[in-house]
């Protein structure tokens, strides 16, 4: 699986710097590599470049801390008795991940691995103002607290998606009544811990290379096809945001008829006379409806232009297809692939696929944000010479701790 949260173990270990800043570089290092799955000593040391001595030291140090916790050895497989494993304590604290919709808001609590914990949804609009929508979402996050036991304390990072542009938390273009609002602060007005907001295909895209489709590669184009159309970049393992946090917003470009493709698929007559909707469209054009396969090819047609346009200037190995309309299936996609690839001349087309996380993405890359963000944070303040600070201790007070 792509790594998208921090740096490798192996480069870690490259840097010089005194023993202090060694071991919590090694610490780093072993954290890594147990955040995925439960391993040995060995295995751990095999991983990281360390000696067993030292992947051994380095484990106990970070079970004391409470960062890493063993688990059932596995059954024996031959003599002797069998090793035990560790494991990235990911239970230590918990995330919010927000889905700011445009008729529906969703939040997730999730470990520190991602995993779910619990999850519920909530009616909003984008009239609401950003006070009344956010009040709203706190109240859903609250009541996933308390189904947890938890309170607003436990919850270390939060991450937030929504239909809008973001640019340093502030967002520049979406609904009229929310342009200009920093969802950030208002986010933190409520909460200790740090939140961050991002622009839903962002996420999505973020998603996608984290536990959706495109996991073994390294640079990927999303396209949301729903009810608008949007995309979102991961280039060379990282999210590609530009210099403004518009990168992808290639749909604003009228000229590419992005914003009017949907026509295509409203109010479309069938070979039947009966007038069809978008899902009905796509269904009757599964059935071999004549008409609702000329408006499926018209919507493919409008669509393919920019998503060429952005595959021949960031050459990605993969486009992956979020969002409603990917429920059509090859109905949907099979057109589509086609005229990507009749536009795509100076290069083939790279695979176009289906989303694994359908409408999910966006709020998995708002959980994987906030998880991503806790760990950076760690990360940041052992490599710049901070001690490793306990599990017991909260973000917000790991620089006053590592200071003393």
């Amino acid at each position: 699986m792509m790594n998208l949260l921090f740096g490798g173990g192996e480069k870690l270990l490259r840097q010089a710097g005194d023993q202090g800043r060694l071991r919590r570089l090694n610490s780093l290092a072993v954290l890594e590599s147990v955040r995925d799955e439960a391993l040995t000593i060995p295995q751990i040391a095999t991983r990281t470049g360390l000696s067993k001595t030292a992947a051994d030291s380095v484990v106990t140090a970070l079970g004391e801390s409470g960062w890493v916790t063993a688990v059932e050895p596995l059954t024996a497989g031959g003599a002797g008795r069998p090793a035990h494993r560790y494991r990235f304590n990911a239970a230590a604290a918990v995330v919010v991940g927000i889905d700011i919709g445009r008729h529906t808001s969703r939040a997730e609590i999730a470990d520190l691995s991602g995993e779910v914990l619990a999850s519920g949804e909530v009616p909003t609009s984008r009239e609401d103002s950003p006070e009344t929508l956010l009040g709203t979402v706190v109240a859903l996050v609250d009541g996933l607290l308390s189904e947890r036991g938890l309170d607003r304390g436990s919850v270390w990072a939060g991450g937030a998606s929504l239909p809008a542009v973001v640019y340093h938390q502030t967002i520049t273009k979406g609904p009229e009544k929310w342009t200009g609002f920093d969802l950030r602060a208002g986010f933190e007005e409520h909460f200790r811990c740090a939140f961050a907001t991002e622009n839903d295909s962002t996420l999505a895209a973020f998603a996608e290379a984290w536990k959706g489709s495109a996991t073994e590669v390294r640079s990927l184009v999303y396209i949301h096809s729903g009810n608008r159309t949007g995309s979102g970049l991961v280039l060379d393992g990282s999210l590609f945001r530009g210099s403004s946090g518009a990168a992808g917003e290639i749909g604003a470009l009228h000229i590419l008829g992005w914003e009017t493709a949907q026509e295509h698929l409203t109010d479309v007559l069938s070979d039947g006379g009966a007038r069809l909707q978008r899902e009905q469209v796509f269904d009757a054009a599964r059935a071999g409806d004549s008409r609702a396969k000329d408006a499926v090819e018209a919507f493919a047609t409008a669509l393919a232009p920019g998503i060429a346009a952005l595959i021949l200037t960031v050459d990605p190995e993969l486009v992956v297809v979020g969002g409603g309309n990917v429920r059509a299936g090859e109905t949907f996609l099979a057109p589509l692939r086609a005229q990507v690839e009749a536009l795509c001349t100076v290069r083939p087309a790279p695979p176009l696929v289906a989303s694994l996380l359908a409408d999910r993405a966006p709020l998995t890359g708002a959980v994987g944000l906030a998880t991503a963000s806790v760990l950076e944070r760690l990360h940041s303040i052992a490599s710049s010479g901070g001690s490793m600070p306990s599990t017991a201790t909260p973000p917000w007070e790991w620089e006053e701790v590592v200071s003393r």
